[in-house]
């Protein structure tokens, strides 16, 4: 017996549709932190979208999915002259250094999309989307190595909360920095942070640059490491492989910890900062 398909986007199902999922023009331009001369993030840097920035330099980029023949046209705040292309990166130095943190820019985008078999109406080929964006010189402390504890002393955050696997129970733990060159035999450059008094390790050891990569933007921070196979390393860290930091609100933070082959299961943190 033939198996049913029921794909509309495979041309060899019998409910094939050509046109789904292309009736519509995405509106959601992406815009992230620029890259500074540097390589792009990697596929694996998958960030929670935000129009918060803490750094001068911002990534834009046109919205996935639309189709090839759509044309984009932006408006950055108030320059003379609009943009044409499909991703570019503006350093607004120059404008914050005006006096400008603490505030919004409006950025503008319109999209005009050639009528076609899937798109008959003209009112939904021609969009305009407008997006406040934010400059600010506030840093929330953030998983990332060098984001952790920006701009001040304080050696020791405690967070409160629970993990989603047990819900019910409310616990408190805290991230600590020690200063050392080295810790229990792993090179940590002078200086080493640790997740204490977690239920289901008493330390757990994060990876600092030499060892691991990162990724952020003001909502979001990854932090990645492959080192499992170095033995003090992996001690220290529990197979840690990956750490999501998410900001959700002023204090309330979410963290979900990975590690190689499931040494831990379960470890999605949701509580506050206090």
């Amino acid at each position: 017996c033939k198996e049913q398909c029921h794909d509309p986007q495979n041309p060899e199902c019998e409910n094939y549709d050509p046109c789904y999922g292309k009736t519509r023009i995405n509106p959601v331009f992406r815009v992230r932190p620029g890259d500074n001369g540097f390589k792009p993030p990697e596929e694996w840097c998958d960030l929670i979208p935000c129009d918060t920035f803490n750094a001068s330099s911002v990534r834009f980029d046109v919205p996935l999915n639309n189709p090839d023949n759509s044309t984009y046209t932006w408006q950055i705040g108030s320059e003379p002259t609009t943009r044409t292309g499909k991703g570019f990166e503006v350093d607004f130095s120059d404008y914050l250094a005006a006096g400008n943190w603490e505030k919004h820019i409006p950025v503008t985008l319109t999209i005009r999309t050639p009528l076609n078999g899937c798109m008959t109406n003209a009112s939904d080929t021609h969009l305009t989307i407008k997006r406040m964006l934010y400059f600010t010189e506030k840093v929330i402390s953030s998983i990332a190595p060098r984001k952790i504890f920006p701009r001040d002393s304080v050696t020791e955050r405690i967070y409160v909360g629970f993990l989603t696997s047990n819900p019910s129970k409310i616990f408190s733990f805290k991230i600590t920095k020690v200063f050392q060159n080295y810790y229990d035999g792993y090179p940590t450059g002078g200086l080493a942070y640790f997740y204490v008094g977690l239920p289901f390790a008493d330390s757990i050891m994060v990876p600092r640059d030499v060892s691991a990569k990162g990724c952020g933007n003001f909502k979001h921070s990854i932090l990645l490491t492959d080192r499992f196979n170095d033995p003090n390393f992996s001690k220290l860290t529990h197979h840690l492989s990956r750490i999501d930091y998410i900001i959700e609100s002023e204090k309330k933070r979410t963290i979900k910890m990975y590690f190689f082959n499931n040494f831990h299961p379960e470890c999605t943190f949701i509580g506050e900062e206090i």
